[in-house]
């Protein structure tokens, strides 16, 4: 029995010499575990401060971008200064361009008077500017001047809406008129008006509107635009119907007046030119 339990103590008990080992193994052990955790805390330290560079790239690259952004906006608002500004020249060049124009052609006029009270007894030479001819009716005249001129006069001052539709529709014959089929000119029926209107305006005309279109043609045309019928064949009725010659028609294409600035109130003359030769009516309410 006494033998059993020497060999039973034998198996669990350490020996002196073991004991100093396992603390020098546990020793090594902690001293490569700290060493590793010192590397750890300089590798976190290296880490942070890669983190806090990196950081501040990054802010210095935001405000890079800001700046930039504040340029292009800057940039941006040049442009659109710079492009007003051009506009604005423009605009005044074209003022100044037309008043040198007027004063020209109030010059010649001058000077015509001035040749005719020299030498009475001699008839007197009208001159016109660039070979410019009189008109022969408002619809001519006003067919032939500076649109945006002829729409602030019919259009903004004196609402005379279907007046200056008369005239878009006249100036666009070459489109919406029916051509004579000898080529001596051509003529309008009220569908030809109707389909010019819908295009004019970019919708369908009430009949009234090409009632009182039809009537300002007929008003403005004065000579150059008359009144008369056509009739297919004898079993269809007679329409009505607007004509022109083609010199007219190719003379409201002209421009002859859009360099004189003779859209005034009252009757203007230029150069011995008396273009209006009768006021258009207003139109009816």
């Amino acid at each position: 029995m006494s033998t059993e339990n020497q060999d039973l103590g034998g198996s669990t008990a350490r020996s002196p010499e073991e004991t100093p080992n396992n603390v020098n193994q546990l020793s090594r052990e902690f001293q490569r575990l700290a060493e590793v955790a010192q590397q750890l805390h300089s590798n976190v330290e290296s880490l942070a401060a890669d983190n806090r560079s990196l950081r501040g790239q990054l802010e210095a690259q935001h405000e890079r971008i800001t700046d930039l952004e504040k340029r292009i906006d800057k940039s941006d608002q040049t442009r659109t200064d710079l492009a007003q500004k051009a506009t604005q020249a423009a605009s005044a060049a074209e003022h100044a361009t037309e008043i040198a124009r007027a004063a020209s052609a109030k010059a010649c006029q001058v000077e015509a008077s001035l040749e005719a009270t020299t030498d009475p007894s001699e008839e007197p030479t009208r001159q016109f500017p660039d070979d410019v001819e009189p008109s022969t009716s408002p619809l001519d005249f006003f067919a032939n001047c500076r649109q945006y001129k002829v729409k602030k006069r019919f259009v903004d001052e004196r609402s005379e809406h279907n007046t200056y539709r008369a005239l878009l529709v006249t100036q666009r014959w070459e489109e919406f008129a029916t051509k004579r089929t000898d080529g001596s000119g051509v003529f309008y029926t009220r569908e030809d008006v109707r389909q010019a209107l819908t295009a004019i305006m970019g919708e369908k005309p009430h009949g009234t509107t090409i009632t009182r279109v039809w009537e300002a043609m007929d008003r403005l045309g004065g000579s150059d635009l008359e009144a008369s019928t056509r009739q297919v064949s004898p079993t269809q009725p007679a329409t009505q119907i607007l004509t022109m010659d083609r010199e007219t028609a190719v003379g409201l294409t002209e421009n002859r007046y859009c360099h004189l600035d003779l859209l005034e109130e009252s009757t203007v003359t230029e150069c011995g030119v008396t273009p209006v030769v009768t006021q258009p009516d207003a139109d009816p309410p």
